[in-house]
């Protein structure tokens, strides 16, 4: 999504020539013709303003550690099927789980839905404690 409009070097200029004449932010809209939050941001730190900001928000793991998180959830997917497979790639781990993922029957699912409310239930009875399930 792009950013929106930021204000000329001209708009700043006569912003910061209104602000001197204590002019409101409306009517300082009003005169550059936009919004009065550009006025705002532009007033609340002028030498900040236009400048970058963050894209998005920031990643949870470093790269170096998605390699790392990938690899000890592949040792954890050990299994004779697998033979030992070590997963060099996060994308390799991914299709592994998702071909196991496929294998699950609906059914089973279905009734770990199905059973959903009797464990939360359960759960706030025994304040978080252990349940039978």
């Amino acid at each position: 999504m792009g950013r929106g409009k930021t204000l000329t070097m001209p708009e700043r200029a006569q912003v910061g020539l209104m602000v001197q004449l204590n002019m409101s932010i409306s009517l300082m809209s009003a005169r550059i013709h936009c919004s009065r939050t550009l006025n705002n941001c532009y007033i609340s730190d002028p030498v900040a303003y236009g400048t970058s900001k963050s894209t998005g928000r920031a990643r949870k793991l470093k790269q170096r550690y998605e390699r790392t998180v990938a690899r000890a959830v592949s040792n954890t997917m050990k299994s004779a099927k697998d033979n030992g497979k070590q997963y060099n790639s996060i994308s390799e781990l991914k299709d592994a789980v998702k071909a196991e993922w496929s294998k699950i029957h609906p059914s089973y699912l279905e009734n770990l839905s199905n059973s959903m409310p009797n464990r939360i239930f359960q759960v706030i009875q025994k304040n978080g404690g252990v349940t039978s399930y």
